[in-house]
Parts: C-alpha cells; structure tokens; sequence
C-alpha cells in the first residue's frame, strides 16, 4: 500500500518538475541566445514546442517506457488526422456563428486578459468537450479511417492554405503568415499535445488508471492534470520572471484549462496525440483570421 502511495506522489512530483524545467528552458533559450531573440524579433514562438518535444521523447526513450502507451503513435493515423480534422472545421464554424451571433470581438494576436472573450473560450471548450462525448459515446474516435491519404493532406492543405489567403487579400506579408502558420501547427499544436496529453496526461494515468467512465470515455486524473497544467502554461505567457514581472493572464490561462479538457478527451478516446495535434494546430491557425478582418 505504501509503496503505491509512493508511486502516485513520485508521478505527480514528475510532472509538475517537468513542467517547470521545460518551461524554464524554453523561456532561457528565447531570452538569453541569439536564435530565442531573433525568433521574439520577427514573431516566432517555434522553441517551445522543439524543447517539449525533444524532452518528451528524451525521457520515454532513456526511462524504456512505451511510446504508444504514451500516445506517440501512427497506429490508425487515417482515422486520427481525419478525426482532428472534422473537429477542427466543426470547431471553426461553430466559433464563427458565435462571433458572427455575439459580436464578441476576438483577437489572437493579444490573448491575455479579456474577461468577456476568454470566458467565452472557456465556454466553447467546455462546449465542444461535452458534444465530443456525446457524439462518440458508442464509437471508437477514429470513425473516419476509410478516406484515401491523398484525400486527408488535401484537405489538411485546404484548412492551412485559406488563412493565408485570406492574409493575400488584406494585404499582409505571406512569409510572415506563413511562418506564423509553421510554428502554430508544429510548436503548439504537435509540440503542446506531444507534452500534455502525450506525456503528462498518460504519466499521470499510468499511476492513478483511468477509473471513470462517462458515455464511453474512459478517463483519469491525467486529464484534469494536463488540462491545469496546461491553463497554467498560458497564464504564464504574460510573465517573465527574468526582468522581474509577474501579470498572470489567469482569464487566458481559464480559457486555455477548457480547451485543455477537450483535446485530453480526444487523446483518451483514439490512444493518440495524432487527432488533438491536428485539432489544435489547425484551429490556432484559424483563431487568427478574425484579428486579420478586424486590422483591415
């Protein structure tokens, strides 16, 4: 008994080092070299999500665990990517019709401490995680894995390729777009899934199980772990510790911890971070769009 008690506090005191030790990476490497400042100076945020990655697969590789147990799999990417993909334009349409019904103005761009916007996020996500569940509680979450590959990266490109679009005719500078684009889709969205619902959610899983069923989603406390942890990451984007200044965006930070449940809900329904890396990647792409109209 003792010893599983140990093994339960051992996993949560490892993940919240995690948290910190990457972060405090990330954030060293951007403050303090040559590349991290000139990633700041032309609007990139791509070290984030390389350090997650690279720590994420460090650990599992030196510590032998198993990296499908960790949603680092391939294994039913068809269904996984076209699972991210129709969640991600659902999500999309389902945030146009809100913004186009409540007028909310909505700028990614400055995502830190608007009430109204981000409580309006947080109720999206929490919107979208219960819709998630109710429409897969008696499917498996790659219900879509007959489409063709050439089919899936087309509409991948289609989904990448009208935000920068919509940039060409609002005059803004493509290569600008574009880059944002890369590391939106690879730093946050494959980065920040590989770390939180990769191996945060799963670490904490594999010590506490995933006790609770809820029509059909099996879950545990890596869930609402991931999802804090998560939340708290981007409540943090307004900090720096190393000049000394501390405004939490702890409304983003809301919105974020939301969001974070429903990309854990994808995570434990498809065994993979495949579907939640797409979902996320694509729709923070999206979330630009808005701020882009509204500059014009």
């Amino acid at each position: 008994m003792v010893e599983f008690v140990m093994k339960r506090i051992a996993a949560i005191i490892e993940v919240v080092l995690a948290f910190a030790l990457v972060h405090v990476t990330y954030r060293a490497l951007k403050h303090f070299t040559p590349l991290g400042r000139w990633e700041g100076a032309v609007g990139l945020n791509l070290t984030p999500g390389v350090v997650m990655i690279l720590f994420t697969v460090g650990v599992l590789f030196l510590c032998g665990r198993d990296f499908e147990a960790y949603g680092l799999t391939l294994k039913h990417w068809r269904g996984n990517m076209n699972t991210g993909l129709l969640w991600a334009v659902l999500m999309i349409a389902l945030a146009g019709v809100g913004l186009a019904v409540t007028r909310i103005h909505f700028d990614a761009s400055h995502p830190h401490n608007d009430m109204i916007g981000r409580l309006a996020g947080a109720a999206f996500g929490l919107g979208a995680t219960i819709l998630f569940v109710w429409m897969f509680q008696k499917q498996r979450g790659d219900v879509v894995d007959g489409a063709s590959s050439a089919l899936i990266w087309l509409r991948v490109f289609a989904l990448l390729v009208i935000p920068l679009a919509v940039a060409a005719y609002y005059h803004r500078p493509i290569m600008k777009e574009f880059l944002a684009e890369t590391w939106l889709v690879f730093g946050a969205g494959c980065g920040e899934e590989i770390f939180y619902r990769g191996y945060i959610q799963s670490r904490i899983n594999e010590a506490f199980g995933r006790p609770f069923h809820v029509v059909g989603l099996d879950f545990g406390l890596g869930l609402f772990v991931s999802s804090l942890l998560f939340g708290f990451l981007h409540a943090l984007n307004s900090v720096d510790y190393f000049q000394g200044h501390y405004d939490f965006a702890w409304w983003y930070g809301v919105q974020s911890c939301f969001m974070g449940l429903f990309y854990g809900c994808l995570r434990e329904k498809t065994g993979s971070v495949l579907a939640g890396a797409v979902a996320h990647g694509v729709t923070d792409v999206w979330a630009g769009v808005p701020g882009l109209i509204s500059r014009a």
